[in-house]
């Protein structure tokens, strides 16, 4: 600029035509300033246009958000007044926090209106690129749709589960967020994925929609759930749709779940939507399922799956696989799943593979009052090593009550002994009691070993199905409202 200025004022310019209140250098100044405002303009114009598309096409709409103090969480946390999350803005400052350290503990959040990350509407300033100190260098809108997308509420990354996570309540007021987008790779440590990392606290009434979450490791342990990627507490009255895809090339393994990919608080009158792709060729073990890929604490109540699941296995490990939960060791109930499962192995199989549309496995635990409608789809190299259910794969020291499946399994180039209607295996002293298939399929337990208890499991043929309620216990009702084709349906519903 200043060899500029020397060299007009050699040429015989004036200093004052130079740098004067209308110089050469404030109009040259003036007219950069109405360069970038055309191209804000431009940008604004574009994304209403694409909004326009969007809205039309996907049927999405969103209210615009008149937030006057973005990333600022307006409220006092109490139940009264709550910290209100009312814009983009505001969600990715909140989930900033939780990073750093505060829990938000004995505070409560709430969602303020539904949020779309497409949406200019649900954004104060789209295109603002002064949020660099919440990890996004560059355009908000553009690094929230792509690349990484969203960074979560909590840690992510930690080899020893970091304690910076959720630990209040937040209550979404049944409102939703759309298309929320995540793309994790390489880590050496736990990646935890989903919404939110870990929830410790109290997750309510929140509905997540067309999420699109995936992840490639080569040496990492994932954790993936679209509200949660772990949950520690409990979660109630929240449903997901989208699609959840993993890529595993590493020696560790995946917990991968609709809502949550690790269960270890309470579920409780939720659904998922989400489909779920996992393709694994060196994990150590797999755990999928519609609403968490294992259970291992708490519970799992009134939930649904509609989702599909695919697993495409390349490499011999143990995997648990199911409508509701992959791994159940401890309790499933008043429960459903509508949704496909389809697995394909291209290697042999000489560790345990565990399917079932409720559950791959109970394990020390308890499934009762459920019923499954979707079928499962199996395609292995021969093997004796796999136990497939269409309401559990197998019972290790556990029970069942009060089910009944009306889903199919199909099998190609497979030599499995272990499969049934019911349930594929009843192991270590299991019981099962008052289950309920369809004359015509396969039989009802595939393999009953040391020393369970089986009791009233029969097959009826399809228009008898109903006659069930009598015997099946009183969470089930009869099916008026034609929901569910005239079957038996749960008194939830």
């Amino acid at each position: 600029m200043i060899t500029i200025v020397i060299l007009l004022i050699l040429a015989g310019v004036s200093i004052n035509l130079v740098l004067g209140q209308n110089g050469l250098i404030a109009k040259a100044q003036e007219a950069a300033q109405k360069t970038d405002e055309a191209a804000k303009n431009e940008n604004r114009d574009f994304a209403e246009l694409e909004d326009y598309i969007n809205e039309n096409v996907s049927g999405i709409v969103v209210e615009q958000t008149t937030d006057k103090n973005p990333g600022v969480l307006e409220g006092t946390g109490t139940d009264t007044d709550p910290y209100t999350i009312n814009s983009i803005e505001d969600l990715v400052v909140f989930a900033y926090n939780v990073r750093e350290g505060n829990t938000y503990e004995g505070q409560t959040v709430k969602l303020g209106l539904s949020l779309d990350f497409n949406s200019t509407k649900s954004y104060v300033e789209p295109f603002r690129t002064d949020y660099g100190q919440y990890g996004y260098d560059g355009e908000l809108k553009t690094l929230l749709t792509s690349g990484e997308g969203f960074k979560p509420i909590g840690t992510t990354y930690d080899a020893s589960v970091s304690t910076n996570y959720f630990k209040g309540t937040f209550n979404g007021d049944y409102n939703e967020i759309y298309n929320l987008y995540q793309n994790f790779e390489d880590s050496d440590n736990t990646a935890i994925i989903g919404l939110f990392t870990t929830n410790a606290g109290v997750i309510e009434n929140l509905l997540i929609k067309n999420a699109n979450i995936s992840s490639t490791t080569d040496n990492m342990h994932i954790v993936s759930g679209i509200v949660a990627g772990r949950n520690n507490g409990t979660i109630t009255n929240c449903g997901a749709s989208g699609n959840s895809k993993i890529t595993d090339n590493g020696v560790k393994g995946i917990f991968c779940g609709g809502l949550t990919g690790q269960a270890m608080g309470s579920i409780e009158r939720c659904f998922s939507r989400v489909n779920i792709e996992v393709t694994s060729n060196k994990s150590s073990q797999i755990n999928v399922g519609g609403i968490s890929g294992a259970l291992t604490e708490g519970y799992i109540k009134s939930s649904y799956n509609v989702g599909t699941i695919n697993i495409n296995l390349n490499a011999d490990k143990v995997v648990f696989v199911g409508g509701i939960a992959g791994l159940n060791s401890r309790e499933i109930s008043n429960c459903y799943n509508v949704g496909t499962i389809n697995f394909k192995a291209s290697c042999e199989i000489s560790q345990g593979v565990f399917v079932g549309s409720i559950s791959g496995q109970g394990f020390y635990s308890t499934t009762v009052n459920c019923f499954n409608f979707g079928e499962i789809n199996i395609d292995v190299l021969n093997n004796n090593n796999t136990r497939i259910g269409n309401i559990i794969g197998q019972l290790y020291s556990a029970s069942m009550d009060n089910c009944y499946n009306v889903g199919k399994i199909s099998t190609i180039n497979v030599n499995v002994q272990i499969v049934g209607q019911i349930l594929g295996q009843a192991f270590a002293s299991s019981t099962v009691s008052n289950c309920y298939g369809i004359i015509g399929q396969i039989n009802t337990i595939g393999s009953n070993t040391s020393n369970s208890t089986i009791s009233n499991v029969t097959l009826v043929e399809r228009n008898e199905m109903p006659d069930i309620l009598q015997v099946i216990g009183e969470n089930f009702i009869a099916e008026n409202s034609n929901i569910n084709n005239g079957y038996p349906i749960l008194n939830w519903q």
